[in-house]
């Protein structure tokens, strides 16, 4: 009897864990149709904690925009390392630097604030700039560029976060 009544309530915790991870699975994935990138979309805000608290759209907005600033992030810190290791590309590799520093400057802030305010047109208009940033980073290449799946990745996101946040226009 001491034995059930020990591992009664590691079964129901066992039990209840995957039923609390997919709470918000709902808001997302009719959050994420609205999309262009419905699976990036998913897998971008599954990957995030506050993802499973959002409550509203609004809420996964937010989580977009720091996924943009995060991978923008990222992208920096790889361009660092690959102007050292291409010393041939590092015009290239610095205006890149410079649209990623952008992003995280000013597209992020512009984006956070209009939505805390309640302005999502702006907010739009910061994303989209976001993923015309990586865009620029892409085409500053004269053949093929060494980030060219980090650039779709950020443009991608980009777009994904424009589109959530034009659904609350």
């Amino acid at each position: 009897m001491k034995a059930i009544l020990f591992v009664f309530p590691f079964v129901l915790a066992v039990a209840y864990f995957p039923i609390s991870q997919c709470q918000n699975l709902p808001l997302i994935e009719q959050t994420c149709k609205q999309t262009p990138y419905y699976g990036l979309c998913v897998t971008s805000l599954k990957s995030d904690p506050r993802s499973k608290t959002a409550g509203d759209v609004q809420a996964i907005a937010l989580i977009m925009v720091d996924i943009i600033k995060a991978k923008a992030g990222g992208s920096l810190q790889h361009i660092e390392k690959l102007k050292q290791k291409y010393p041939a590309l590092r015009v290239p590799l610095s205006a890149c630097k410079d649209r990623f520093n952008a992003i995280i400057i000013g597209d992020v802030p512009q984006a956070v604030e209009a939505l805390t305010k309640g302005d999502p047109k702006f907010a739009v208009d910061a994303a989209n700039d976001a993923a015309l940033e990586a865009d620029s980073c892409e085409r500053g290449f004269s053949g093929k560029s060494p980030i060219t799946q980090m650039n779709k990745l950020n443009h991608d996101i980009s777009i994904i976060t424009a589109s959530i946040v034009k659904t609350m226009l």
